[in-house]
């Protein structure tokens, strides 16, 4: 076969393969060649005629597949290094390229989401993320259009029904000058544009007149905030409004007021409430206090709380009994009924006002008729709350009976000097009415003169002709004793006349400063001088007595 495989090699000069071994016969006995197993393998055979010679080559399978192995195994790994290579190369590409851009794509969409619309994507390295870049911004940009849009709308519609609630309830004091016999003031102050408080007060009855007559008036605060405190409201006042005014016994007029808030109230909104008829001829008052704050009740010398309730907010349980309560006032008993926007109020440190601190106030007030009390109240608050955010509305209502009520009126005036004839006209024809001394008047006129000056020249740096700063001068005329208290209120620069001390006149009049006087004069001609800072505005108050 060898033979055969020789010849073939040497005609077609391909490599043949052959049945090959290895044994050497030069050290093997003849005879026992028979017996020997020789051990045989493939072999590639490979002959060439050289001059006139066979070169004949045998190589093994063996032979031709030993280093196999090694061969494999640097192949594999050498491949498998250059995959890596090739695989940290992409990966590191793509982290530079892709997951980076796309990680601060990431995080400023994260700011946006969290409310920062004013965060911009400025990946820009590629031109797929430029286009991203830009779509996302031009998209914030349209969002926010589209909140402010909203935001102005939104605040119109507020105003509107802040200016709609606002309209429901009274607002002209005294709201029957006519009648001798009470005295009656109330303010509301919502948290939001508009608010789930209200006050009201109402006479009850075709008969109610000059000497004889009823008087209702209601205190209440609606559960929540916002429009659906507002509108929840007013349902309720116009209901309370109606059943306390059909003559029906108070008891009984909550039990239909509560039946018909429970009614389809799905939202499960509650109102608590204090309300009283006051018989103004025989100063007799039956009330009602539905889960509200107790009220004060100024009487017999002191000031004592109201405590005894009458059932549950209305609004949460149908069917429940309401029970009325009763007190026999005397001229000059005062009742001063509030929401929890008052004791509740938080000041930077979130402590409540609190009912001690009210009672401390009214202690020290108890001389003051209802429009004083309540600004005195308020002041206070707002003193303790000064740099805190107001948390809820605050409503106050303050009734006095058997004392005439205090004459009200106010008027705005352009901050020019050229207005103080006007200013003081506007304050001489309540004066002159009321037989007002001249030489008081006088004195009264030397004290506006000098703030309202004071207002025309530093309150507005920045005015113009065409935004002027603007000035409220109102009045309070109370007849026991007969005296006025003028308010000047502005909302330019923070300005207290009463900061500094007084001011000593020296010899030479000559030496004093510019200025220096016109407020010592303006204190010594009046009985109280005042200043608070409130909602931004300085309130400068003048009490002048006769």
């Amino acid at each position: 076969g060898t033979i055969v495989a020789i010849n073939k090699c040497l005609e077609t000069g391909e490599t043949q393969r052959i049945v090959f071994d290895d044994l050497d016969l030069t050290h093997i006995d003849i005879n026992e060649l028979a017996n020997q197993f020789i051990p045989t393998e493939v072999a590639l055979l490979q002959v060439k005629r050289v001059d006139n010679f066979l070169v004949t080559m045998i190589v093994p399978n063996s032979l031709v597949y030993s280093s196999r192995a090694g061969v494999m195994t640097w192949a594999s790994l050498t491949v498998l290094i250059v995959l890596l290579t090739v695989f940290i190369s992409v990966a590191r590409l793509l982290e530079e390229v892709v997951a980076k851009r796309i990680d601060e794509t990431n995080a400023v969409l994260g700011h946006i989401t969290q409310g920062d619309l004013d965060a911009r994507v400025e990946v820009r390295e590629t031109r797929e993320f430029a286009s991203l870049s830009d779509g996302i911004n031009q998209t914030v940009d349209a969002l926010k259009g589209w909140i402010s849009e909203a935001e102005t709308r939104m605040d119109a519609e507020l105003a509107t029904a802040g200016a709609i609630q606002e309209s429901a309830l009274p607002r002209v004091f005294p709201p029957y000058p006519d009648i001798l016999h009470f005295d009656i003031y109330a303010s509301m102050h919502p948290a939001k544009e508009v608010g789930g408080d209200f006050y009201d007060f109402f006479l009850i009855g075709e008969d109610s007149g000059p000497n004889t007559g009823k008087l209702g008036f209601v205190v209440a605060d609606v559960s929540g905030k916002g429009v659906p405190a507002a509108l929840f409201m007013m349902a309720a006042k116009a209901l309370i409004h109606d059943y306390m005014a059909s003559g029906m016994e108070l008891g009984e007029a909550f039990e239909n007021v509560n039946h018909q808030l429970c009614d389809g109230n799905d939202a499960d909104m509650f109102v608590t409430v204090f309300a009283g008829i006051l018989d103004y001829e025989t100063y007799h008052v039956d009330y009602v206090s539905a889960g509200h704050n107790p009220p004060l009740l100024w009487q017999n010398g002191s000031w004592q709380w109201l405590r005894k309730k009458s059932g549950l907010p209305l609004g949460i349980f149908d069917g429940l009994p309401y029970r009325a309560h009763a007190v026999d006032c005397q001229p000059g008993d005062q009742f001063l009924i509030y929401t929890d926007g008052v004791t509740e109020a938080m000041n930077v440190d979130e402590v409540q006002y609190g009912e001690e601190r009210l009672e401390e106030l009214v202690h020290n007030s108890y001389d003051l008729h209802p429009r004083m009390l309540i600004e005195e109240v308020r002041k206070d608050v707002a003193q303790h709350a000064v740099g805190a955010e107001q948390s809820d509305d605050i409503t106050i209502l303050a009734l006095e009976v058997g004392v005439p009520p205090e004459i009200t009126a106010s008027k705005q005036f352009v901050a020019d000097i050229a207005n103080l004839d006007e200013v003081n006209e506007f304050i001489h024809t309540e004066l002159d009415r009321r037989l007002c001394p001249m030489r008081a008047q006088t004195q009264l006129d030397v004290a506006v003169e000098e703030l309202f000056v004071n207002v025309c020249n530093y309150a507005y740096p920045d005015a113009t002709k065409d935004d002027p700063g603007m000035l409220t001068v109102s009045y309070t005329y109370s007849a026991d004793p007969p005296s006025i208290k003028v308010d000047l209120i502005d909302s330019g620069v923070p300005f207290d006349p009463l900061a500094k001390p007084d001011t000593e006149a020296p010899d030479d009049i000559m030496a004093m400063p510019i200025g220096g006087l016109g407020i010592l004069m303006a204190k010594k001609s009046v009985d109280a001088m005042e200043y608070a800072r409130i909602g931004g505005q300085n309130i400068v108050s003048l009490t002048k007595r006769w």
